[in-house]
C-alpha cells in the first residue's frame, strides 16, 4: 500500500507539473486497452510522445479517455499547452489519419504543420484496393516508390504519374490515396537525416506495441487507477 501510495503520489506530479516548452517534435496516438469495472470494457489512452532538439524522445503525457474523439484528443492537447507546452519550439505534429487528432492540432498547434504518418496512407490504400489480387502488388510498389523520392517535387511527380494510371482501375483506391495526400509530404521540409525519424508515428507505435506486448500477460486491469499507474511505471 505504502508503495502503491508513492506511485499515486508521482503519478500526480507527472500528470500536474509544468512541461518545458523544448519540443521540436510531437508525436500523438492512442491505445485502447481493457478495464474492468463493472463489466470489461475498452477505453482509449491517448499519448504525446516528444523529441528535443537534441534528439532525445520522451513521454510527455497520457490521458485516459472516453474515445477517440475530437474534444477528448483537444482537451488532451489544451492540457499540455496550459502546462506550458506553447509550441515556441515546434515544427512538426506527426499523426496518423485520425480526424479527430487533425481537428484537435488545428485548435490547439493552429500554426505548425502536421505529419500525417505514410505508413497508415498506405495501410489505408490497401484496404481499399478492388482487385487486389490482380491490381495489389503493383500498385503498391508504385504507392511505395513515392515515399521514396529525394525531394518533395520528386515525390509529387511520381504521386501525379500513379495517379494517372491507376485512377480509372482502381478509382475508391486512389480517390482514398489523394485524400490529404499533400499532408504526408512535410517531413520532406526538413534535412535527410531526420527524414525517417519524422515522417510516420512509428516511434511512438513501439512504445505502444511493447504496451500491447505486456497487457498479453496481464489480460485487464481492475480499475482504472491501476491502469494509470501500471503505464506511469513503464514510462
Amino acid at each position: 500500500p505504502r508503495l502503491m501510495q508513492s506511485l499515486g503520489d508521482d503519478l500526480r506530479v507527472y500528470q500536474t507539473s509544468t512541461i518545458e516548452d523544448k519540443y521540436r517534435f510531437i508525436f500523438i496516438d492512442g491505445l485502447w486497452i481493457h478495464i474492468k469495472e463493472i463489466d470489461i470494457k475498452k477505453r482509449p489512452v491517448l499519448f504525446a510522445l516528444g523529441i528535443t532538439k537534441d534528439g532525445r524522445q520522451e513521454i510527455i503525457s497520457f490521458k485516459l479517455a472516453n474515445g477517440e474523439t475530437e474534444e477528448e484528443y483537444a482537451s488532451f492537447l489544451n492540457d499540455l499547452y496550459r502546462r506550458g507546452l506553447k509550441g515556441k519550439m515546434l515544427e512538426l505534429i506527426i499523426q496518423d489519419g485520425s480526424r479527430a487528432i487533425s481537428a484537435a492540432v488545428n485548435m490547439v498547434y493552429p500554426y505548425t504543420p502536421r505529419q500525417r504518418c505514410y505508413t497508415h496512407k498506405l495501410r489505408n490504400l490497401i484496404h481499399n484496393i478492388r482487385y487486389k489480387i490482380k491490381h495489389r502488388a503493383r500498385l503498391m510498389k508504385q504507392a511505395g516508390n513515392i515515399y521514396k523520392a529525394t525531394s518533395r517535387q520528386e515525390a509529387i511527380k511520381r504521386f501525379r504519374l500513379f495517379v494517372r494510371r491507376w485512377r480509372n482501375l482502381e478509382p475508391r483506391a486512389v480517390k482514398c490515396f489523394q485524400d490529404e495526400f499533400y499532408h504526408t509530404l512535410n517531413f520532406y521540409d526538413f534535412p535527410k537525416e531526420i527524414r525517417s525519424t519524422i515522417s510516420t508515428t512509428n516511434h511512438l507505435e513501439r512504445f505502444l506495441e511493447e504496451i500491447r506486448r505486456r497487457i498479453k500477460i496481464q489480460g485487464y486491469f481492475k480499475n482504472e487507477r491501476s491502469l494509470k499507474l501500471w503505464i506511469f511505471v513503464l514510462i
